[in-house]
């Protein structure tokens, strides 16, 4: 746990960009990290496990709870806008007060750590936690996903391989804590695994810090504001019932031929002056550099063009990509990924994949090239 904190604290020295978001969920996924070897060296120390289980069950409980939460939250911050994350501070941080109480009641009953029937109730709301965290998370991280797609057309791989094994690391302690905790010839054959996780887990965090770029800031403002604007909305339905039909029957209106024909004209001026080859660029970005609003772009992608803006960006890049390996068959996959706004080889290679069923080592192979 201590090896993960250095990862964790050393990384922040590499990142290319600084995310305020990102940098947040850093430092308490470092506390965590660092409360968690607290716990191991306390029990230790104290030789509480040696004193039984249910005393290394007791430890385990006292502490896990906090520094578990404190994981989570540097996970879920960010996922989610900001009013989300203080109202799973609050749930959470009242679990581990009720966990607290029990203790108190408990101890106070018994004259000793050997608080029993407690221990049972300590335990119930720590697995409780536990259940709420991984629930906000996984589906923290499919909207993620889903806004991610809609409004952003880098690469997807970092975030997803983050996400995985987020969840699995958060699945960990929920399959394992109840068995080991009480018996520790179990928790000797678990705890190995779940401290490989946990040091995988520090690894694609530190890739996730180091695939994002300033523009990624926009699409987290964007985000807090379409979260605020939903909020807002959904207050005022609930508070007018009338307004509430009003809502479910507004439909967006359809783009007329004259605002299709400036969008496209607007886009056609943007593709010419090949604004695709920026890779960090988002539909915010596209939004502000072509004057036409996001909503406007989104209803003639999916009205127009029966796509998206990421698959119509990722067909340009492509095309792009092809011509330009026909017209320099010297050049590498690297240079070609770069110059065409690919945010790396990888994704060069997933876009071919996709598109042809080929690499684009293959697909320059079976082409012949235009010399020059």
């Amino acid at each position: 746990m201590v090896i993960n904190a250095i990862i964790l604290c050393v990384s922040s020295i590499h990142v290319r960009w600084k995310n305020k978001r990102y940098e947040q969920s850093r430092w308490l996924l470092f506390v965590a990290m660092l409360g968690f070897a607290l716990q191991f060296f306390v029990q230790m120390a104290g030789g509480f496990r040696a004193a039984g289980a249910d005393m290394g069950a007791l430890i385990n409980t006292l502490f896990y709870p906090p520094f578990f939460t404190c994981m989570a939250l540097g996970i879920y911050n960010i996922e989610m806008p900001q009013a989300r994350f203080r109202q799973m501070f609050i749930v959470c941080g009242s679990i581990y007060a009720a966990i607290i109480a029990s203790f108190i009641i408990g101890y106070s009953n018994a004259g000793s750590l050997r608080i029993g029937s407690w221990l049972y109730v300590m335990m119930i709301l720590h697995i409780a936690n536990v259940a709420y965290c991984v629930c906000k998370i996984a589906i923290a991280m499919k909207k993620r996903r889903k806004w991610l797609e809609a409004m952003s057309a880098s690469d997807m791989l970092p975030f997803m391989r983050y996400a995985h094994i987020c969840l699995a690391l958060l699945l960990a302690p929920v399959c394992a804590v109840p068995l080991a905790v009480f018996f520790t010839p179990i928790a000797c054959v678990i705890a190995p695994i779940i401290l490989i996780t946990f040091l995988v887990f520090s690894i694609t965090f530190v890739a996730l810090g180091y695939s994002y770029s300033p523009t990624d800031d926009i699409l987290d403002i964007e985000g807090d504001k379409e979260f605020e604007k939903k909020e807002e909305h959904n207050s005022v339905a609930c508070n007018s019932a009338t307004s509430s039909v009003r809502t479910a029957s507004t439909k967006q209106p359809t783009l007329t031929n004259e605002r299709i024909e400036v969008i496209k004209t607007k886009l056609d001026e943007w593709c010419g002056k090949q604004g695709y080859k920026d890779s960090s660029v988002n539909m915010m970005m596209l939004s502000l550099a072509i004057g036409i609003s996001k909503d406007d772009l989104s209803q003639y992608f999916d009205q127009c063009l029966g796509s998206t803006f990421r698959v119509w960006l990722s067909d340009i890049r492509f095309n792009a990509a092809k011509e330009m390996m026909l017209k320099y068959p010297n050049y590498s996959n690297d240079i070609i990924s770069t110059e065409c706004g690919f945010s790396s080889r990888t994704h060069l290679y997933r876009v071919f994949k996709q598109r042809v069923d080929c690499t684009p080592t293959a697909w320059r192979e079976g082409n012949p090239s235009w010399g020059g």
